[in-house]
């Protein structure tokens, strides 16, 4: 095969992937294609999501099967690398510090057992049962269980896949440099954003029976906010939202009542004004943000955006506030790019918020905590969603009076 035949077969297996599991299509085209002799095994995938073929095996497995058979391959293979990087495999095997390849094979084991319609397996992959150990388990209770038994490695009878930082966290030769032009690598946020959008997808399809229960599982571990802003609003900002729309609505002749029937000949008067709850997100953007929490903040502005049913307004901020952002529906939070990395002040922030036209009934800021905080309340009720690295208690907090316990919500940021 030429090298133009293995790229077309790789992409043609990457759409035949995309189509039959639509839920994945978002990782799948987000991923970069490389093609590359210095790959010693046939596929792997770097942190940076770019999915590495061998283009000797593309062609070996082609002479060995039809056509039709080597799509269904690849496109398990596609599926399987991306799948790694889904799991955050890299991220996990850093925090546990393991050793590459056994990680390398709990990996595979945590994510090769779902079955996945019109996609076909390679023989070699490694499967829970080989070892006799029970399916639908994660790669860390797979390491702990394999590491136990003596000379696992070197007692294997097949080369294990050493499939590259996307899987275990240690970058490989092989890898392309972060500023390689031809195939531009993604930034955790771009990747925590595919990860929603694929987990999205999931849950959309869950209802259908095609989509195995771990998986299920997994998308809604990624679609939970840390905070239940439904239960916080209706308790703390809910009255205040009912005093700001308070405020707009009077009764009013210009409708009739929907009762006037009743009443007639008398006319009552209904309400009238505006009933649409206004609230403003500050969304820290300062440069000791990371890509996670800014993705975690994205999280918990679609949580209010879902719990109010109405517009929010996001307004980024590090040192100064930038141009506020009205925000419809939970897929503009996707496309949406926030202004920032430079110093903090939150009181900017919020002072901008309250200056927007009309007032919001409501401000609600999301910050790691390192920026001054105002030393007043304000008319409008603000609420504090601070950023807590494994829910550490010590984050920074507004000061204790004029602000109360009430006003601060601790939000567990689980570190990679």
């Amino acid at each position: 095969m030429t090298h133009n035949e293995i790229e077309q077969a790789l992409r043609m297996a990457r759409a035949y992937a995309a189509e039959k599991l639509p839920w994945f299509a978002p990782a799948l085209y987000a991923a970069r294609l490389v093609i590359t002799d210095a790959l010693p095994f046939p596929a792997g995938i770097d942190e940076k999501m770019r999915v590495y073929f061998n283009p000797q095996w593309v062609a070996q497995l082609r002479q060995q099967t039809n056509e039709q058979k080597t799509i269904a391959q690849l496109a398990w293979i596609w599926v399987h690398e991306i799948c790694h990087r889904l799991r955050e495999h890299g991220e996990r095997a850093r925090e546990k510090q393991t050793e590459h390849l056994l990680w390398n094979i709990a990996a595979d084991l945590e994510i090769n057992d779902a079955e996945w319609q019109g996609l076909e397996r390679p023989s070699r992959a490694l499967l829970p049962q080989l070892f006799y150990l029970p399916c639908g388990k994660l790669a860390e209770f797979y390491y702990h269980e394999l590491a136990k038994l003596p000379n696992f490695i070197e007692s294997l009878i097949l080369p294990v896949w050493d499939e590259g930082s996307g899987v275990h966290g240690q970058r490989r030769e092989w890898e392309l440099p972060d500023d390689e032009p031809q195939a531009p690598p993604l930034t955790e946020l771009e990747q925590e954003v595919m990860r929603r959008a694929v987990a999205e997808a999931i849950v959309r399809h869950k209802d259908r029976g095609v989509i195995p229960a771990g998986w299920s599982r997994w998308a809604e571990e990624v679609l939970q906010p840390k905070v239940d802003w439904k239960k916080l609003l209706k308790r703390k900002v809910r009255g205040a939202i009912t005093i700001g729309i308070g405020q707009r609505i009077d009764y009013s002749l210009a409708r009739p009542h929907r009762r006037a029937e009743t009443y007639e000949p008398v006319l009552p008067p209904s309400l009238q004004g505006d009933f649409v709850p206004r609230v403003v997100c500050v969304v820290d953007t300062s440069g000791s943000i990371g890509e996670r929490e800014l993705a975690q903040a994205l999280a918990e502005v679609r949580q209010v955006l879902e719990t109010l049913r109405t517009p929010v307004v996001v307004l980024p901020c590090d040192a100064v506030p930038y141009e506020p952002v009205k925000v419809l529906t939970a897929s503009q939070l996707l496309r949406l790019h926030l202004r920032g990395g430079g110093g903090t002040d939150m009181v900017a922030g919020i002072e901008a918020a309250l200056r927007l036209k009309p007032t919001p009934d409501a401000v609600i800021v999301l910050t790691d905590g390192y920026t001054p905080f105002p030393n007043q309340r304000y008319q409008v009720p603000v609420i504090f969603g601070i950023f807590a690295p494994n829910g550490s208690s010590a984050a920074p907090k507004p000061p204790m009076p004029p602000w109360r316990e009430s006003d601060v919500v601790v939000i567990p940021l689980t570190n990679p």
